[in-house]
C-alpha cells in the first residue's frame, strides 16, 4: 500500500461535505452507529480509528457508495492514496453521477503523476457540476501543470468571477497568465492577491518576476525586497534581486544580494557565472575571473561562462590562461564562431600565426559573412609577409565592414609595400574619409608622399598632427627628418632643439641633434651635443660612434680609435664601429688592424659594399695587388654605380696594365678626401646612429665621417 502525506487535501475534499453524512442504503442501527462515529473520528482529525471504523462499515455495505467515499476521503487524508482512489472508484461505479467522487478520485491521480487521468476525472465533475465553479479550480490548475495555458485560463477566470475573493485561484490565474507570458494580466492579478494578503512571500516573489520581465526593475526590486522581509532564507530572491539591481544599475546592491544567494548555495553554478558578470560590469576584473572559475568547477560544459572566463583572462593579457578557455569553448561546441575568432586574436597576439590563420579561417567558415574575421585573417598573413593575399582578404573583409578606418590603413601599408602607391593612397584616403584625424593614417600619407618626393605635403601632414599635440616626440622626430630632407636645416635643429627641451633626459634626443649640427657643419656644436648623450647615458654606442666620426673627420685618429672601440666593447656586432675603426687604423698607418676591422665588418655584412672599397684602397697602399683586385671587384658587384665606381675601375684597370712599383704610395689615400672610402651606413639598422624612423631616411654615423 503506498503511503504518501498530503500537505492539505485541495479543494473539495479539504473537509467531507455535510451531506455525506448520512448513508444511502439502510443499515442495522449498530453499524450505522459505527458509520457516525467514524465520520466524527474523521471530523476530530482521529484518522486512525476513522479509518478503521469506516472499513469495517464498508464491508458490511459494500453497496453504499457514500460508504466508500467517505472512507476514500479518511484514507487520503491519513495518505493512503492506493486504497484512497480504490474506493473512490467503487463509489463511481455505484454512483457515477457523484461529482465529489470524480473530484476526489481526479487528486489522488493527479498526485500519482497521471495528470491525463486526473483532467478527465476533473471535467467529469465539472460536467456533472457546472453549477459549482470551485469544481473548476482544481481543473484550472491541473491543466495549467498540463502546459494547456489557455484552457487554465478559461477555468480559473470562471471561479474568479464567481469568488472574487478566492485567493488561491486568483493567484493561480495570475500564474497562468504568468505561464504564458502576459506579464500585465499576472502583475494586475498578484497586486490584488497582496492587497488582501500582503504578507504571502511567494505572491510577492511571483509578482516581482512578473514586474522584472516587464523591465519595471524597480518595481521587481521593490518586490523581492518586500519577499526577503518575510523569508530572508530562499536564496533564489536574492539571486534574483540581484538581476533586478543590475539591470537597474545598482551594481554594488546586486553583488552584495549574489554573495547572500551563493552563501546559502555555494554550489549554485549560474550565480557565480552572473556574479562574475556584475564584477566585469565593475571593472573588478580579477574577482569576476575568479567566480567564472568557480562556475566552471560547478558546470565545466557551460559554454557561456568558459567564453566570458576567456574574454576577460584575453582582456586582461592573460593570453595562455585565455587560449585554454577559448579552446575548452570550442572542445564542447565546435561550432562557435567567436571562440575560433577570438582564440585567432589571441595566437595572433603570442605570435603564433599559423595557429591564428587556422581559427579565423574556422570562424568564417563557420560564419562567412564575418567581415572582422577576414579583416584579421588578412592582418596575419600581413604578419606573415604573405601581402599579396593579405590584401585580398583586407578588401574582402571591407567590403563587409566598410567603417573600419584601422583596416584601410593596414591595406595601405600592405600595398605601399607592394608598391601600389596608388592603391595604397586610395586606402589611406578611405581611412581618412572615416576619421580624419587618424594618426596612424595621417603617418602612413606622410610615408607615402615623402616615397613620392612630396616632402612639403608630409611636413604640412607633421605640422597638422603637431597642432594637435605640440609634445608628440615621433612627430617632431618625423619632421625634424623630413626638413633636413628639405635642406631646412635651420628649421630641423630648431626641431631637434624642441625634442631635447621636451625629453632633456634622451641620450638619443641628444645625439640626433648632435647629428642635425654635423649635417649642417657645426661640427662643435655637435660633438657637445654627442658628450651630453654620452653624459646621460655612457653605454649608449651610437653617440660613441658619432663622436668618433668627429674626430676622424678632423684626423685625430686615436680619439676616434678610442670611441669606436668602446662602442664595440658595447656593440661588438656593430658593422659600423668595426668599419670606422679601421680607417681611424689605416689613418694612424696601422694597416694591420685596419684591415682586421674591415675584414670584421664584412664578416658581419658582406654586402658592404664600401669595406670592400677600403680594403682595396688599403691593400694598393701595401702593393698587395692580388687582395686588391678582388677587393676593388667585389666593391664593383655590389656598387656598379656607387661613388668609388670610377676610381675602383681606373685602379683596376691601372693593376692589369702594369705591377705598382715598390713602396709607391697609391693613387687613392686614407685620409677623408674626395677618393677616401666613405664610411657609408650598411644595409640595416647595425651601426645607425639613432633608431631609423618609418618613412625616414636611415640616419648614420658614416653621413658624417666624409663632411
Amino acid at each position: 500500500m503506498k503511503r504518501l502525506f498530503l500537505a492539505g487535501v485541495l479543494a473539495l475534499t479539504a473537509h467531507l461535505p455535510a451531506a455525506y453524512s448520512t448513508p444511502t442504503t439502510a443499515m442495522p442501527k449498530p453499524l450505522q452507529e459505527r458509520y457516525y462515529q467514524g465520520i466524527a473520528y474523521f471530523k476530530a482529525g482521529d484518522l486512525e480509528r476513522a479509518v478503521a471504523l469506516l472499513k469495517m462499515v464498508a464491508l458490511s455495505a459494500p453497496a453504499d457508495p457514500l460508504v466508500h467515499i467517505t472512507l476514500g476521503a479518511a484514507l487520503q487524508q491519513h495518505g493512503d492514496l492506493d486504497d484512497a482512489g480504490a474506493e473512490y472508484q467503487k463509489a463511481i461505479d455505484l454512483r457515477p453521477y457523484d461529482a465529489f467522487a470524480h473530484e476526489s478520485l481526479g487528486l489522488i491521480l493527479q498526485s500519482e503523476g497521471r495528470l491525463d487521468d486526473a483532467i478527465a476525472q476533473y471535467q467529469e465533475a465539472v460536467k456533472l457540476r457546472p453549477d459549482t465553479p470551485l469544481m473548476r479550480l482544481n481543473l484550472g490548475m491541473a491543466l495549467r501543470t498540463q502546459g494547456n495555458k489557455d484552457g487554465a485560463i478559461v477555468e480559473l477566470r470562471q471561479v474568479v468571477q464567481a469568488y472574487p475573493n478566492h485567493l488561491k485561484a486568483r493567484a493561480q490565474l495570475a500564474a497562468a497568465y504568468q505561464d504564458k507570458g502576459e506579464n500585465k494580466l499576472a502583475a494586475e492579478e498578484y497586486k490584488r492577491v497582496l492587497a488582501q494578503d500582503p504578507s504571502n512571500f511567494s505572491i510577492h516573489f511571483n509578482y516581482a518576476t512578473t514586474l522584472l520581465a516587464l523591465k519595471d526593475y524597480d518595481g521587481a526590486a521593490s518586490e523581492f525586497e518586500r519577499a526577503i522581509s518575510i523569508d530572508s532564507t530562499a536564496p533564489e530572491t536574492h539571486a534574483l534581486l540581484a538581476t533586478a539591481y543590475n539591470l537597474k544599475g545598482n551594481l554594488s546592491g546586486a553583488v552584495d544580494q549574489l554573495k547572500a544567494a551563493l552563501a546559502m548555495k555555494p554550489d549554485k553554478a549560474d550565480w557565480h557565472a552572473q556574479l562574475g558578470d556584475v564584477l566585469s560590469k565593475q571593472r573588478d576584473y580579477p574577482s569576476a575571473i575568479e567566480e567564472y572559475r568557480q562556475s566552471q568547477r560547478f558546470d565545466p560544459k557551460d559554454t557561456e561562462t568558459a567564453y566570458s572566463l576567456g574574454y576577460l583572462l584575453h582582456l586582461t593579457e592573460d593570453f595562455a590562461g585565455a587560449a585554454g578557455a577559448y579552446e575548452h569553448v570550442i572542445s564542447l561546441n565546435p561550432s562557435y564562431p567567436n571562440a575560433h575568432y577570438n582564440l585567432g586574436i589571441v595566437k595572433q597576439r603570442q605570435g603564433d600565426l599559423p595557429s591564428a590563420l587556422q581559427e579565423f579561417r574556422s570562424a568564417i567558415s563557420l560564419n562567412p559573412n564575418d567581415g572582422e574575421a577576414l579583416i584579421n585573417l588578412g592582418r596575419t598573413l600581413m604578419l606573415q609577409g604573405e601581402l599579396s593575399q593579405a590584401v585580398d582578404f583586407y578588401r574582402q573583409g571591407l567590403s563587409l565592414e566598410p567603417n573600419d578606418a584601422g583596416a584601410y590603413c593596414e591595406l595601405g601599408e600592405a600595398l605601399f609595400k607592394l608598391k601600389d602607391k596608388v592603391g595604397a593612397r586610395s586606402a589611406i584616403e578611405a581611412a581618412l574619409s572615416l576619421a580624419p584625424e587618424d594618426r596612424t593614417a595621417l603617418l602612413e600619407l606622410a610615408e607615402l608622399d615623402e616615397s613620392e618626393n612630396q616632402m612639403a605635403q608630409a611636413e604640412g601632414i607633421y605640422r597638422r598632427l603637431l597642432d594637435r599635440k605640440h609634445d608628440d616626440l615621433k612627430i617632431l622626430q618625423l619632421l625634424a627628418d623630413n626638413l633636413e630632407e628639405q635642406s631646412k636645416y635651420d628649421d630641423a635643429i630648431g626641431i631637434y632643439q624642441r625634442i631635447v627641451q621636451i625629453n632633456p633626459r634622451s641620450a638619443e634626443a641628444f645625439n640626433n641633434l648632435g647629428l642635425a649640427l654635423q649635417r649642417h657643419q657645426d661640427i662643435s656644436g655637435a660633438t657637445a651635443q654627442y658628450r651630453h648623450a654620452l653624459d646621460i647615458n655612457p653605454e649608449f654606442a651610437e653617440a660613441h660612434i658619432n663622436l668618433g666620426n668627429i674626430y676622424l673627420i678632423q684626423r685625430i685618429y686615436s680619439d676616434a680609435s678610442v670611441e669606436y672601440r668602446k662602442a664595440l666593447e658595447l656593440r661588438p656586432s656593430s658593422v659600423q664601429a668595426n668599419y670606422n675603426l679601421g680607417l681611424a687604423m689605416a689613418g694612424q698607418g696601422d694597416g694591420e688592424s685596419a684591415l682586421e676591422h674591415y675584414r670584421e665588418a664584412l664578416k658581419l655584412d658582406p654586402k658592404f659594399a664600401n669595406a670592400y672599397y677600403a680594403l682595396g684602397v688599403l691593400y694598393m697602399s701595401q702593393n698587395n695587388t692580388a687582395e686588391a683586385v678582388p677587393a676593388l671587384e667585389g666593391y664593383l658587384s655590389l656598387q656598379p654605380s656607387g661613388p668609388y665606381s670610377d676610381t675602383a675601375r681606373a685602379n683596376l684597370d691601372k693593376i692589369k696594365q702594369i705591377a705598382a712599383p715598390p713602396g709607391a704610395a697609391p693613387e687613392t689615400q686614407l685620409a677623408p678626401s674626395a677618393q677616401t672610402a666613405k664610411p657609408a651606413a650598411p644595409n640595416g639598422p647595425p651601426g645607425a646612429s639613432k633608431p631609423a624612423q618609418p618613412g625616414a631616411a636611415l640616419s648614420t654615423n658614416a653621413d658624417s665621417a666624409t663632411q
